[in-house]
């Protein structure tokens, strides 16, 4: 992935997480749906992808896609319970298939090994994304309470840091870009820690 990609993907990722965190009650229940469409859609174009591929772990991957985007394709949520198990089931499912394709990054094909790498981070997004949904529906119903504010504070802040690589690294050489890589993982995993670390 060069450069640019790499900052219009993450830098996209950030807003969306910005704007999920302000997102009450009902909009959190349409965007839940947005992400279970997404995942449909992406399961099936990718379970197309690797139609050909006739190893044993790209079999697996392919069943653990199925199994996705059968998940993600049920109806809407109609009540916060509905939705949290739709959520939990479909956190499962990410988890099987992140595990399979980590199985995959073993090949010794290149292109595979890209798809599992790709895919990889697909999945540590929508990880995220329900993790910060889970944490929104459990606190959130108490919407002015202490503990849910604090969390939203430090998930701006994480946010912020993440963006502030980012414009870093939008504005170095081609050579030492791929050095900001490390630390954008890194920022990552604070916005990540940042909603899920108990208080």
């Amino acid at each position: 992935m060069d450069k640019e990609n790499f900052v219009n993907r993450w830098r996209a990722t950030a807003e969306e997480l910005r704007v999920q965190l302000h997102l009450g009650s009902k909009e959190l229940s349409d965007k839940f749906e947005e992400h279970k469409k997404e995942i449909a859609d992406w399961s099936k174009e990718t379970r197309t992808t690797l139609e050909n591929e006739t190893a044993s772990t790209s079999k697996e991957m392919r069943a653990k896609l199925e199994a996705l985007e059968v998940q993600a394709a049920l109806g809407k949520a109609e009540s916060k319970e509905a939705l949290q198990a739709q959520r939990k089931k479909l956190t499962s499912l990410i988890t099987e298939a992140n595990e399979a394709s980590i199985k995959l990054m073993g090949s010794s094909k290149k292109n595979i090994r890209q798809f599992a790498a790709n895919a990889d981070g697909k999945f540590d997004e929508w990880h995220t994304r329900f993790d910060l949904l889970k944490l929104q529906l459990s606190l959130g119903a108490a919407d002015a309470s202490a503990e849910w504010d604090d969390k939203k504070h430090d998930l701006k802040k994480s946010i912020h840091n993440l963006e502030s690589k980012l414009e870093d690294i939008s504005h170095e050489s081609e050579e030492s870009w791929s050095n900001f890589k490390g630390e954008i993982s890194e920022a990552w995993t604070h916005v990540k820690k940042a909603f899920s670390k108990p208080r």
